[in-house]
């Protein structure tokens, strides 16, 4: 594809130098011969700083906001070196463009909110799987079509040259419909400026991502940026569903008035699509949807109130895209588990271990209300809170769980660049003097092989925080380190212990 094709709509002219374009990309690791490199700006590095290494690579054409270095020209005399102001957002269109705009061929489902977007996006991918679709997810956990995973997840959302692609490579593999979790920084940086969205799903707002977001008004501006995509998208018959609970569902529902169809979800207010009668059975979710007129049971196998709201929100998607409400209900009671959302640790043990991936104070608070509606015995809490993320977060997290938790074990998560004690400090601060059923034990693993040690019969233990995650950031590195992995090995050593 010609550069003056790649970067129709994008504002920038290439001043007549027309070269072919075979790849577009951001890491000038990857640079080829034939390729668009866009220089961004990043937290740690700027991209500017490696236009030459680029280019030295065979790279055809570079897009930056910065001025070339000095005698850039005359060493690559055949290089088209761009400027614009925002080359974020010249990515996106130009990422689609390369792409052919996969998102046209696609049924495209946009999930955001705080919590609930990975367990929403499973349970939908169920529901499209069973009404015989072939649906590719682009979320937290992996990116994946048909069931076949393509990535490992970089970031939930990724950035917007590796999302067309991937969006290209499922249609390519025959899919109908493509999920995407869509986060607060996805939207804030543009990265699904050019994806034409059939369905936009609010699940909630809650406090999260302080510290890049200036405060909660200006989360909340950038998930309702997914609204303003879906109003733009040229789909015909899209639709717009927002959980009917959350405080910001009437300024959401006023603003798509008159331009998108939309659906509520809700429990406890009026909704298209609603749930009564909550109650826990034999370990599943157990309720009464109402839908179209008609109302039946359904049985979930996921447990909690906040997970009956992800199955509402996958119905009423469902429903949106024009599967009978009932028919998605029953595929979504089949969905067994989301890998790190309550999920269960099984090594023959007399008591139940969940990892879970909790991490702020209100996602706490829902896993460990739903668990304390379960038969059981203690529930001993294993959490952290990870470094070089929100601050404000963290003594609220220490209450939330030390006033649900009959025992607390607060160690760290993934620290990053700050130190783990400082971090255990913050937490403290919200418990000291108010809680003594907690203990400080900055080791995950150690804090993990702890609450294992503690557990009697038909109690439950709850690790949160990392859940399906499979690596630990430290300062100077990142390791392997599965919460559900350690846990099953410390049930193991118990077991073992007590057989001899």
């Amino acid at each position: 594809m010609k550069l003056s094709e790649v970067l129709q709509g994008t504002g920038i002219d290439p001043a007549g130098r027309d070269p072919e374009i075979r790849s577009v990309i951001n890491d000038s690791r990857a640079a080829e011969p034939g390729a668009l490199f866009f220089a961004l700006p990043g937290s740690r590095a700027d991209g500017a700083d490696f236009v030459a290494q680029a280019l030295a690579r065979g790279a055809a054409a570079v897009v930056s906001a910065a001025e070339p270095p000095a005698g850039l020209a005359a060493s690559f005399p055949e290089a088209v070196c761009l400027r614009i102001p925002d080359p974020l957002r010249a990515l996106s269109r130009a990422a689609a463009n390369f792409h052919g705009h996969p998102s046209s061929r696609l049924r495209v489902f946009g999930i955001t909110g705080t919590k609930g977007k990975t367990t929403t996006a499973y349970l939908l991918e169920k529901i499209l799987q069973e009404a015989g679709r072939k649906p590719g997810v682009i979320g937290t956990v992996d990116y994946r079509v048909g069931g076949k995973v393509l990535a490992p997840a970089a970031n939930t959302t990724p950035l917007a040259h590796a999302l067309q692609g991937l969006l290209a490579a499922m249609a390519e593999a025959g899919a109908l419909d493509a999920v995407l979790e869509v986060s607060s920084h996805a939207l804030a940086l543009g990265r699904v400026e050019d994806v034409d969205f059939d369905c936009a799903v609010f699940t909630n707002l809650q406090s999260d991502h302080l510290d890049f977001h200036k405060d909660r008004e200006e989360y909340f501006k950038a998930k309702a940026r997914l609204f303003d995509l879906l109003r733009r998208s040229p789909k015909p018959g899209k639709c717009a569903v927002i959980n009917a609970d959350d405080e910001r569902a009437p300024e959401l529902l006023r603003s798509l008035e008159g331009t998108v169809r939309s659906l509520a979800f809700g429990i406890e207010k009026p909704a298209d699509v609603s749930a009564s009668g909550l109650r826990t059975v034999d370990g599943e979710s157990v309720f009464t949807l109402s839908a179209s007129g008609r109302s039946f049971p359904v049985r979930l196998r996921l447990l909690g109130r906040h997970n009956v709201y992800n199955a509402l929100a996958a119905i009423t998607a469902a429903v949106a895209a024009g599967i009978p409400a009932e028919e998605a209900a029953s595929a979504a009671g089949r969905l067994l588990n989301v890998p790190g959302r309550l999920q269960r640790v099984e090594e023959g043990q007399d008591f139940t271990v969940f990892v879970d991936y909790a991490h702020t104070a209100a996602a706490l608070e829902n896993v460990l209300s739903g668990l304390r509606q379960l038969p059981r015995g203690r529930i001993i809490t294993v959490f952290g809170c990870g470094g070089d993320r929100d601050r404000t977060k963290r003594a609220p997290m220490g209450q939330a769980a030390c006033s649900q938790s009959d025992l607390v074990i607060i160690t760290s998560d993934n620290p990053r660049s700050e130190d783990p004690l400082a971090i255990l400090a913050d937490i403290e601060k919200g418990v000291a003097g108010r809680f003594a059923n907690y203990e400080v034990v900055p080791d995950r693993g150690e804090a993990i092989r702890l609450a294992v040690s503690r557990a009697s019969a038909g109690d439950i233990v709850l690790i949160a925080g990392k859940g399906h995650e499979t690596y630990q950031i430290l300062k100077d590195r990142t390791i392997h380190f599965s919460d559900a992995e350690a846990a099953a090995e410390a049930i193991k050593t118990r077991e073992e212990r007590h057989e001899a």
